[in-house]
């Protein structure tokens, strides 16, 4: 609960690093670099993830851009199950494999899919959406009708 409160709504993000397959990846690549980004915490095993991906997908297709960009952390999974689920999904959005349960506490993430949306600064807008919602945050944040 503190550390949900530590990352809510109008909060810096916090960093974190992961290590796969000799590379480091941070989320500091991705958030605070000038752009919104949506960050999906999810894992192959989870239905309820699955069911989200097609969300996040159109909403990559429609726009990701210099303004925009949706981000994946599989957390608690076996990083090939992870692989195979991009792989099967066509997910085109970039991901950081291999994420234990420390990322997810780190963000006070009891359950997964959970989204969290960081504005070009690295600020958290807005965390927590599911479907509909999903599109409706990006258009809000992006300022689009």
């Amino acid at each position: 609960e503190q550390n949900m409160k530590a990352t809510d709504s109008g909060k810096k993000f916090k960093d974190f690093t992961v290590y796969y397959k000799g590379k480091e990846r941070n989320l500091s690549d991705y958030v605070g670099k000038g752009k919104y980004v949506l960050v999906d915490f999810w894992a192959s095993w989870c239905g309820p993830c699955m069911q989200e991906i097609p969300n996040l997908i159109n909403v990559y297709k429609k726009y990701a851009g210099e303004n925009f960009d949706v981000l994946g952390v599989a957390v608690n999974d076996k990083p090939q199950n992870t692989e195979q689920a991009i792989e099967k999904l066509g997910i085109p959005y970039p991901q950081i494999i291999g994420a234990g349960g420390e990322i997810s506490a780190l963000y006070g993430i009891n359950a997964i899919p959970h989204l969290i949306l960081f504005a070009p600064d690295g600020t958290i807008v807005q965390r927590g959406m599911r479907g509909p919602q999903i599109e409706e945050a990006v258009k809000k944040a992006l300022k689009l009708k």
